[in-house]
């Protein structure tokens, strides 16, 4: 900011020494002095006066054109300069917006699978308890199965030693 002002502030003072340079032109006079006369002899009024002082013109133009060269080649840089800060600072932003967008997918993945995990362990677990349940019940069917087959048993032979005992009681 502050050397966009000082050039603002060259740029405008050279403005105003071409406007007052060009304001000055009509009065200007070129003179030599007259060794004859003793004295100063005009030679040329106006406009006319910049053929005798060709050489202060030309040196002009071309320490204008060198400082112009200059100043536009320094904007130059410093616009290109510009540029690129501006394109690595975008790049860096979307470089560490795409970070952080990754990192958000892995997070949510991570917690997915772990979810998932979860699940697992839960549905393991059930199933385990199912088992454990289903063997308990096989072991309480075995024992209810030998308790009613033991008892089945005691019945036949209930029913035997009553039968024997009809068949002896009966000539």
């Amino acid at each position: 900011m502050r050397r966009t002002g000082i050039w603002l502030s060259v740029i405008a003072l050279l403005l105003g020494a071409c406007a007052w340079t060009i304001w000055r032109i009509p009065h200007l006079a070129v003179a030599e002095w007259d060794v004859a006369v003793d004295g100063w002899r005009i030679i040329a009024y106006g406009w006319a006066g910049l053929l005798p002082l060709w050489s202060l013109v030309l040196a002009g133009i071309l320490g204008g054109f060198f400082l112009f060269g200059i100043a536009f080649a320094w904007s130059y840089d410093w616009a290109r300069n510009a540029d690129y800060r501006a394109q690595l600072a975008r790049l860096t932003h979307e470089c560490d917006q795409a970070h952080a967008e990754a990192e958000a997918r892995v997070t949510r993945r991570e917690q997915a699978a772990q979810e998932a995990q979860a699940r697992a362990e839960q549905i393991r677990l059930a199933a385990l308890q199912a088992e454990q349940q289903a063997h308990a019940q096989t072991q309480s069917a075995a024992a209810h199965a030998e308790h009613y087959r033991l008892r089945a048993r005691n019945a036949i032979c209930a029913a035997a030693r009553i039968k024997r005992k009809t068949a002896r009681s009966e000539p």
